[in-house]
């Protein structure tokens, strides 16, 4: 384990909690490298993410040289990004080197932007005891062919809780999700002190829990009941073939409409990095404050480097009837245009 304080300064590592840079620090290293040794190679899988904390790094691609040295604005960002390295680095002298596992990095800034609330806004005034027909006035169940709505019914199956019963913990692996049909209960996020903030309060038709299972994250909140009820549960399985696969279309850059309108959901030190020409810059936490300001009439497509964090982005989208896709996979960085 490395010292957390190391992170504190880095792009896009610094826009964490601190306990989510100690989680990253549990797993990341620091290399020490002499005059001409070999930090990576161009092409091979990158495991890690990597940062120059001192020293000077020579980089050769097929396009020619370049150095990079600590204590510039270019060395606060990662090196040779991407799911294979695009460049060869070469020790020019005494050299440290961060390394970060680039899975556990990528899960840890989806959970931050994504969790902090995981809940299908649900119009639920008049519902009373109603729930399906709340649930269905969401927008995004409106691309959910009526076939597929029988089957989600069926799969459903109804759990009984009590007064003060956590229904999710945060943290904990995501491996449902829930609609409640009777009582209340309200979402709750732990600090990085301890301390527990309410969110929201939810009742009868609205849902919770998807983004943990779009984005394969830990629960980012705790739900808990404030009183008793019961919600219908849909395992994770039976939520990808009957809501996630119909809801979230995938699209190919090669198929992008000509007016589409490109959203970039990494955090801002990300995108200035490298995007598509024109993206906008809508990071997963802002979107959902900036949501209701979109053109209803646009077509939206949502990206980031893994997938994870767009797919979050495309599902709340789609609850708030935009027209969004999801580009398939994700676009690695080493494959977006560099912008100043």
């Amino acid at each position: 384990m490395v010292n957390p304080s190391l992170l504190r300064t880095l792009a896009p590592l610094s826009s964490l909690s601190p306990t989510d840079r100690a989680e990253l620090a549990r797993s990341a290293r620091v290399g020490s490298y002499e005059n001409g040794q070999v930090v990576f190679n161009r092409g091979e899988v990158a495991k890690t993410t990597v940062w120059l904390l001192d020293g000077t790094l020579e980089l050769v691609d097929e396009s020619g040289t370049r150095k990079i040295a600590s204590g510039t604005p270019e060395a606060l960002h990662p090196v040779a990004q991407g799911a294979r390295r695009g460049t060869t680095g070469t020790a020019l002298g005494p050299c440290e080197v961060l390394f970060v596992d680039r899975d556990r990095l990528d899960l840890v800034l989806t959970w931050s932007q994504a969790g902090g609330v995981e809940v299908v806004e649900c119009d639920t005034d008049d519902a009373g005891d109603d729930w399906m027909g709340a649930m269905l006035r969401n927008p995004a169940f409106e691309r959910i062919p009526p076939a597929n709505i029988a089957q989600l019914f069926a799969a459903m199956k109804p759990v009984d809780f009590k007064a003060g019963e956590l229904l999710v913990r945060q943290g904990d692996a995501g491996q449902a999700y829930f609609v409640i049909t009777a009582g209340r209960c309200h979402v709750l996020l732990k600090d990085s002190a301890g301390k527990l903030t309410e969110l929201a309060k939810l009742g009868p038709g609205q849902g919770f829990g998807e983004e943990a299972l779009l984005s394969g994250n830990p629960r980012g909140a705790t739900v808990r009941a404030l009183e008793a009820g019961r919600v219908m549960r849909l395992d994770v399985e039976d939520f990808n073939r009957f809501l996630r696969a119909p809801l979230l279309r995938e699209i190919a850059v090669d198929d992008i409409p000509a007016d589409a309108v490109l959203v970039d959901v990494r955090l801002p030190e990300e995108y200035r990095r490298g995007r598509l020409p024109d993206a906008l810059n809508l990071p997963l936490l802002r979107l959902r404050a900036e949501a209701p300001q979109l053109d209803p009439a646009a077509c939206y497509v949502v990206y980031c480097d893994t997938g994870r964090r767009s797919a979050a982005a495309a599902w709340l989208l789609c609850e708030r009837g935009l027209d969004a896709r999801l580009l398939a996979g994700g676009i690695p960085v080493d494959e977006l245009p560099v912008r100043g």
